[in-house]
């Protein structure tokens, strides 16, 4: 048996991966009303809360599904809010 770690992927990780996978399923299925009210809840859940960790990468994935439906309607509009998704990114990190 080869125990190399090369093939290995940590728990944790696998379960972030997944977790953002069934929650990025999750905003394609919603209108862009309900994904509205998602990020409503998002913004108040990050005011509340000392842990970003979790959220950052909810916020990243709801950016993302943002971006995607903008560029079938405006590109002008989708490359700001990938503007605003990098001010963000570089203010966190």
């Amino acid at each position: 048996m080869n125990l190399d770690g090369e093939n290995l992927v940590r728990l944790d990780e696998w379960k972030n991966n997944k977790k953002d996978s069934s929650f990025s399923d999750y905003l394609k299925v919603l209108s862009f009303n309900d994904l509205m009210n998602e990020s409503n809840q998002l913004m108040d859940q990050m005011k509340k809360s000392d842990e970003l960790g979790d959220l950052f990468s909810k916020t990243k994935l709801m950016m993302n599904e943002f971006t995607d439906r903008l560029e079938k309607e405006s590109k002008h509009l989708a490359d700001s809010v990938k503007d605003l998704k990098k001010q963000i990114e570089d203010k966190l990190h």
